[in-house]
């Protein structure tokens, strides 16, 4: 599985720490050029995320899509948008399977986007990536991530987004109270395989 990253999402991992996890669900992860070289290294970005940005992890693929959809409703060239611009376009390019992207109206215009060039393109939310990551055993203490994320970063946390993170601490309590019984009884923990690709498909949150 594909997947192409738009830059708040790897801005919010970054920051709480959870940034591998991306490697470890996706086969390949792509960002835009100009979501690395400018928009990660805004002078009002976190050092953290800046420096991240300066040197990327070997996982990440950094490219420039071969060409730069117009779409008037992201905004003029130039300006705030760019990024979204870029992912969308290096994404239907690139025929990846996902894109991490959280901004309402870049959703939509990517859904928009996949299917006018034939392609069948899921926009994920970061909250869903953190609770497929939870699911497999890739983060152990997901309250404290999610209480840094919205104490630590810009990630805007609605009505919506506020249903979900209640809904994913009650599966992570869950969680670990089977582990906490399973351990007090000595049932021996058998690992789970790695959930099908349906699996993260199903992720709630999605806005189509």
């Amino acid at each position: 599985m594909m997947v192409v990253c738009d830059m708040g999402p790897l801005h919010y991992l970054v920051l709480i720490g959870c940034d591998h996890v991306l490697p470890a669900l996706f086969d390949r992860v792509l960002t835009a050029r100009v979501v690395v070289d400018k928009e990660m290294n805004d002078q009002e970005t976190p050092e953290a995320v800046r420096r991240w940005a300066a040197a990327p992890p070997p996982w990440l693929e950094v490219r420039d899509p071969k060409h730069l959809m117009d779409i008037p409703s992201l905004g003029r060239a130039g300006e705030r948008g760019d990024g979204d611009r870029a992912v969308i376009s290096l994404a239907v390019e690139e025929h990846a399977d996902f894109v991490l992207m959280d901004d309402v109206k870049a959703r939509k215009q990517l859904v928009l986007k996949s299917r006018a060039h034939a392609r069948e393109i899921d926009p994920l939310w970061t909250l869903e990536v953190l609770d497929e990551a939870a699911d497999r055993g890739l983060i152990q203490d997901l309250a404290e991530r999610l209480a840094a994320l919205e104490r630590q970063t810009p990630f805007y946390v609605g009505e919506k987004a506020r249903k979900v993170i209640e809904e994913m601490l009650r599966k992570d309590l869950a969680r670990k109270r089977k582990h906490e019984q399973d351990r007090s009884t000595g049932t021996p923990e058998i690992p789970s395989p790695s959930p099908p690709e349906q699996k993260i498909r199903r992720g709630f949150g999605r806005e189509r």
